[in-house]
C-alpha cells in the first residue's frame, strides 16, 4: 500500500505567539469533523487566541482559508506521496519544530488520521496528546481499519469521544487512557422568515404543503433511498407532503447511487413531489424552509450533526435510532426515532407529522431548547477548553 504523508517545502512559519494548543487537521475538504472545527474557531475567541492549526494538505478544499477568515492562525503543510517509509520522518520533524516553536502544551488530533501524526509528535516534544474521536470503533480489533488501529493504540493522554456510545467502545479498546465526553456543537443560527419562505418557493412548495427534507452527502450509508421509498408510500394518501433531498456525492463512484435515487423518484406517484438540489452552500436557509428534517442513516452514527442543526433552527426531526442520535433525542418530546432501514416506520412517522402541525411545532420548540442547553457550539467550546486545560494542569502537577 502506498504511504501518503505531507511534507514541507520549507521550514514551517514561525507562530505569531506562543500557543497552548496545536490542532492537527488532515484534510482541507469541509466535512462533518471539519465543520465542527470551523464552527469552534468562528465562535471562541479564546480558542483562536490560544491555538495554532496545522493542516496536512490532503484534499483540495478551502478549509485553511475559511479558518483564517474566522481569525485562526493556520500553518499549511504540503501533501506528498511517499514510496519510502523513512521519508515520513521529515513530516514528523517539521511538526515537531512547529510544536516546539509554538510552545504548545497539547497536540490535538481532530480525527483518526491526524491523531496518528499528532500523538507521535506530542511524544517527541513532551507535549500532551488529545484525540477528538468522531467515530464508533468496533470493539473487535480485526474489524478496524489498520489506520484506525494506529490512531487508537498510538500515544495518547486523553480521548474525547463525541458521544457516549463512542466512549463505551473506547473504554473496551483503550481502558488505560482517560476519556472525557465532548458532544459536537452547532451554532444557534437564525434564518429570517422571508429567507425560509423564499427557499420554499424556490422548491415549488405551496401554501398548505408540508415539506420533508433529507440533508447530507449522497452515499448508501446515509440511506436517502429509504427516504425516497417512504415518500413513495406516503404520496398516495398524503397529497400535502413534499420532499427535498439536499446534497451531492463526494466521490465519482457514488454517482451510481445518485442515479439510483433519481430513478426511484421518477415514478408516477412521486411526480412533482421530490426535488434534488445537489450540493448547496445555503443549507441553513433550505433547512429552515422545511417543516420536518429526516435523518435516515443505516449504521449507528457517532453523533449526527444534521439532527442538531435542524433542531437548532426549530425544525421537527425524524431520525434513525441508535448511536449518537438516540443521545441527542432523549425523549419523544424532542424528536421521533425510527429503526434503521425501516421504510414503513419512517412512512408512518411522516404521515403522523403531516397530520399534526401542533406536534411539529412542539417538537421544534423542545428540540431547539435541548440543543441550546447541550449541543450548542458555545457549550462545546467551553467543554473542550475545560478538558484541555485540565490536561495542562495534570502536566504541570506531574500526574
Amino acid at each position: 500500500m502506498e504511504i501518503i504523508a505531507p511534507v514541507l517545502h520549507a521550514t514551517p512559519a514561525t507562530p505569531s505567539a506562543h500557543r497552548d494548543f496545536l490542532f492537527v487537521q488532515s484534510t482541507t475538504e469541509v466535512g462533518g469533523a471539519e465543520t465542527v472545527l470551523l464552527n469552534l474557531f468562528e465562535t471562541s475567541e479564546e480558542l483562536r487566541r490560544r491555538s495554532l492549526i496545522a493542516t496536512l494538505g490532503f484534499g483540495n478544499g478551502d478549509l485553511p482559508e475559511r479558518l483564517r477568515s474566522a481569525g485562526a492562525e493556520v500553518v499549511e503543510l504540503k501533501m506528498a506521496r511517499l514510496r519510502h517509509p523513512w521519508k515520513l520522518a521529515s513530516t514528523f520533524h517539521a511538526l515537531r519544530r512547529l510544536t516546539l516553536a509554538s510552545g504548545a502544551r497539547v497536540v490535538v488530533g481532530n480525527g483518526g488520521h491526524p491523531q496518528i501524526v499528532g500523538g507521535l509528535v506530542a511524544r517527541l516534544t513532551g507535549a500532551r496528546s488529545a484525540f477528538v474521536v468522531h467515530a464508533i470503533y468496533p470493539t473487535r480489533l480485526r474489524e478496524n481499519d489498520p489506520r484506525d488501529l494506529l490512531a487508537l493504540f498510538g500515544p495518547c493522554d486523553l480521548m474525547m469521544p463525541v458521544s457516549k456510545v463512542a466512549q463505551a467502545a473506547l473504554a473496551s479498546l483503550r481502558p488505560g487512557v482517560q476519556s472525557r465526553l465532548l458532544y459536537d456543537g452547532t451554532p444557534m443560527r437564525e434564518v429570517a422568515p422571508e429567507a425560509a419562505r423564499s427557499a420554499r418557493a424556490e422548491l415549488g412548495v405551496k401554501e398548505g404543503d408540508v415539506l420533508f427534507g433529507c440533508f447530507g452527502r449522497l452515499q448508501r450509508g446515509k440511506a436517502q433511498d429509504v427516504f425516497i421509498a417512504a415518500a413513495r408510500q406516503v404520496a398516495a394518501d398524503r397529497p400535502a407532503a413534499r420532499f427535498v433531498v439536499v446534497g451531492g456525492p463526494r466521490f465519482e463512484f457514488e454517482r451510481q447511487y445518485v442515479e439510483e435515487l433519481e430513478r426511484a423518484a421518477a415514478v408516477p406517484e412521486l411526480a412533482n413531489r421530490v426535488t434534488f438540489t445537489g450540493f448547496r452552500t445555503d443549507v441553513p436557509r433550505l433547512m429552515a424552509g422545511c417543516d420536518v428534517v429526516c435523518h435516515t442513516s443505516r449504521a449507528s452514527e457517532s453523533f449526527g450533526m444534521v439532527i442538531v442543526e435542524a433542531m437548532a433552527l426549530g425544525r421537527a426531526v425524524i431520525a434513525t435510532a441508535g448511536g449518537g442520535p438516540s443521545e441527542i433525542i432523549s425523549s419523544a418530546d424532542e424528536g421521533v426515532l425510527v429503526a434503521p432501514d425501516d421504510v414503513a416506520a419512517l412512512a408512518a412517522a411522516i404521515r403522523e407529522l403531516v397530520d399534526d402541525p401542533q406536534r411539529r411545532a412542539r417538537l421544534g420548540a423542545r428540540g431547539q431548547e435541548r440543543v441550546r442547553a447541550h449541543f450548542s457550539i458555545d457549550v462545546m467550546a467551553s467543554t473542550l477548553l475545560g478538558h484541555l486545560d485540565r490536561l495542562i494542569r495534570c502536566e504541570r502537577s506531574g500526574s
